[in-house]
């Protein structure tokens, strides 16, 4: 169970902050729900989620500072080889995104840059799936280093930015 001010992430959604939990009824039952502002989003954006739905939604930890080096040994490290077919490849970084791992979607990102460098460019598609990707990473590196989604997007901008210059 979460607890209000626990940072957490929505496989889907992203990262937020559990800033409430209600009771509210419903049909003649009452249940459990954890109010969720996702973090960078604007207008802000609150997610009900029933607690007793959770685990099966895949929500859990945000991840610690102490994890966060091992998201930038991720993002240094040598890409992954894409599939040729765009909606092969699409569909390879949609799963890995929304599988819920912090590690997946920094690998996700790595390879799209790579893809980008590469390619000297990224398809309409593919550029979607990067932006929803550096929204999610951005949020999970904010709440462990307790520092706004803005300045975590700069700072995975400069670590991308070495394969980029290589």
């Amino acid at each position: 169970m979460f607890n209000t001010g626990d940072a957490i992430v929505h496989p889907t959604r992203g990262v937020g902050v559990v800033v409430d939990i209600q009771e509210r009824q419903w049909q003649g039952s009452s249940s459990k729900y954890y109010q969720i502002e996702l973090l960078g989003r604007e207008p802000s954006l609150k997610l009900m989620i029933p607690i007793e739905e959770a685990d099966e939604l895949g929500i859990r930890r945000a991840i610690q500072q102490s994890e966060v080096e091992q998201v930038w040994r991720v993002l240094r490290s040598d890409p992954e080889e894409l599939p040729k077919n765009h909606k092969t490849r699409h569909k390879l970084l949609r799963d890995k995104l929304h599988a819920g791992e912090v590690f997946q979607v920094a690998e996700v990102l790595r390879d799209l840059t790579w893809r980008q460098k590469e390619e000297d460019h990224l398809t309409t598609r593919g550029k979607r799936i990067y932006k929803e990707a550096l929204m999610f990473l951005a949020g999970e590196v904010a709440a462990a280093q307790g520092i706004d989604v803005a300045e975590a997007k700069t700072q995975i901008r400069e670590k991308l930015r070495g394969i980029l210059s290589s």
